[in-house]
């Protein structure tokens, strides 16, 4: 009965170069939850190599990011050089910008990264220190604004830069499921040349409640949309993507930032074993059935309705 949902290795490796954030966001598990975080040892990068080099002509993409700032990780500009040297398509990340350095900027564009995706969330600076704690929202954009220097002196086309923005629904806002929030006057206005250069792109969404989330009731309620009729028995995270955290850790998908779900540990079994094991068997029926037995699942935006993060009219944060 199991065996029906054993898949081919996956297309997309997720690998987490540091767990740990020098940020503690107001709207992100890793900063409002405690969980034991850290920095992924070169050996156990090597072990992941290793792992996937059996399976180089299937990865299409290699997401080096999961709960923290992977920049953190002094090995990262080697991590990203690794994965190059043997053939991926695609690599990429997320940052939060605060570490980029002349000599981070240098290294990263050195590398080989394909992409990289920075965030700046809310409707002004103020507002995004605010979401952002220890972020200066100002400072994330010179040195992004530095990178693209760089690249253009350095004639380099990669990595290309996106700008992740998540804005935030007011108590008194109705807002459809689906709908995309516009990006913000003061990205848009902060960031015109480099618009009309097409030196970067953005990304636009609203806050969602994570998982394992720690709500902040004072500044937050959690809002759904959508029946429960809707629910999915499909998820693409669990068929096409493998998730490999700092300590060797296998977890679901992207949205499991506490390790809440452990399905493997490299230490324990390579990632084709670990890919079908039990566990994870057992976990795609549980979706295929809509049982969700790991209340993770139970809470997910992607096969339950949405729930998301509404400020609160007397919120500081509006």
């Amino acid at each position: 009965m199991l065996e029906k949902f054993s898949c081919g290795f996956p297309g997309v490796v997720r690998i987490e170069p540091s767990s740990i954030c020098n940020l503690k966001c107001i709207h992100c598990p890793t900063g409002t939850t405690k969980a034991n975080r850290g920095l992924m040892a070169p050996q156990t990068f090597d072990v992941i190599i290793k792992n996937i080099l059996k399976h180089q002509k299937q990865i299409r993409v290699v997401v080096l990011y999961h709960g923290g700032e992977p920049l953190l990780n002094k090995n990262f500009p080697n991590m990203v050089k690794q994965i190059k040297e043997i053939g991926i398509p695609l690599i990429k990340t997320v940052s939060n910008g605060m570490l980029l350095t002349d000599e981070m900027i240098e290294k990263t564009c050195e590398s080989g990264l394909d992409a990289i995706e920075f965030s700046l969330d809310g409707t002004s600076f103020e507002q995004n220190d605010f979401i952002r704690r220890g972020c200066n929202g100002r400072e994330v954009v010179r040195n992004i604004k530095k990178m693209i220097t760089y690249k253009k002196e350095n004639a380099h086309l990669k990595p290309g830069i996106c700008i992740s923005t998540t804005q935030f629904i007011k108590e008194t806002q109705n807002i459809p499921a689906d709908t995309v929030p516009a990006v913000p006057n003061y990205l848009l206005e902060v960031f015109s040349d480099e618009i009309n250069n097409k030196d970067l792109s953005f990304k636009t969404t609203f806050a969602m409640k994570w998982p394992d989330m720690n709500v902040d009731r004072k500044q937050f309620f959690v809002n759904g949309s959508g029946e429960e009729s809707q629910i999915q028995n499909f998820c693409d995270h669990v068929l096409n993507t493998i998730t490999v955290r700092w300590n060797g850790d296998v977890v679901p998908c992207c949205y499991d930032l506490t390790s809440r779900v452990v399905l493997g540990n490299i230490y324990d079994d390579n990632l084709e074993t670990i890919w079908n094991n039990q566990k994870y068997l057992r976990l795609r029926m549980s979706i295929y059935e809509k049982n969700f037995y790991p209340s993770l699942c139970d809470e997910c935006n992607t096969v339950k309705n949405h729930k998301y993060l509404c400020v609160k009219e007397d919120s500081k944060g509006t």
